[in-house]
């Protein structure tokens, strides 16, 4: 008998060291997978946002003087926020709902338990918080760190491997809750719908610089001084930087440093 074609898939993912993909799609494809069912969309404003903490999706890989004046509590208030716009709110709820209909279906599947969704973490150490998108209960019996990103059809296309910032976020996760290695799942947010899973180590040498960042970024405000600067005056840099007009385009830029 000719093995059918949805089920090559799910061996070939399983040869190729998949963790999570073939296991979903293996429960997608049961007789008893309901028909219809309801999935939960977060559509309000992002979490931590002004709570003071370093956040793993938004600051590992941004410059300490830029840091300095997001934080700063002189500056933090002047910073160039980002526009709100139809495109910004759709991309955004598209995130999201894609989000909870893999999370429901994981649930659905007997991998996932409502407590292991969105599951914050604070390291205190460092002032990071932080939330991980889910903590697989694997059939291996191993419990796995995921993070879950979406792309339209041309990014998911080049994306070949993982990115620094996807990087930093997972380690990031990992270190505060003392695992080893995550999957990072990455979805295509159009039709064919495809997904490529990223087996990550935690980067602890990533780590190390990171943390050094946040360490002296929050000494320097203490002393009311910034680090030195992250760009140079007139580049490209520079002028994307939401904190030009605090840094280098301010009335007396403070070329001292920390």
């Amino acid at each position: 008998m000719k093995l059918d074609k949805r089920y090559t898939s799910i061996f070939n993912k399983l040869a190729d060291g998949q963790m999570v993909v073939p296991h979903l799609e293996s429960a997608l494809l049961s007789d008893d997978w309901p028909e219809s069912y309801s999935i939960e969309i977060d559509s309000g404003e992002y979490y931590g946002k002004g709570d003071g903490y370093f956040h793993p999706s938004t600051h590992p890989l941004m410059g300490a003087r830029e840091l300095y004046y997001r934080f700063h509590p002189d500056t933090r208030d002047l910073v160039i926020q980002e526009r709100k716009s139809l495109q910004s709110h759709m991309t955004l709820a598209m995130g999201s709902a894609l989000h909870g209909v893999i999370q429901t279906q994981l649930q659905m599947a007997g991998l996932l338990s409502p407590g292991d969704i969105e599951v914050e973490y604070v390291n205190h150490d460092h002032h990071v918080r932080g939330r991980i998108d889910f903590i697989l209960n694997h059939p291996s019996g191993e419990r796995v760190i995921c993070e879950l990103k979406t792309q339209n059809s041309f990014a998911f296309s080049k994306q070949e491997k993982v990115k620094p910032a996807w990087d930093a976020q997972l380690s990031l996760a990992m270190d505060a809750k003392g695992f080893d290695y995550g999957i990072l799942l990455v979805m295509e947010s159009g039709f064919p719908y495809g997904f490529r899973e990223f087996r990550v180590p935690r980067n602890d040498s990533l780590l190390s610089e990171i943390y050094a960042k946040f360490d002296m970024v929050r000494s320097c405000i203490a002393m009311n001084t910034p680090p030195k600067f992250c760009c140079a005056l007139g580049s490209k840099e520079m002028d994307n930087c939401p904190a030009r007009f605090q840094c280098w385009l301010s009335d007396e830029p403070v070329t001292s440093k920390c």
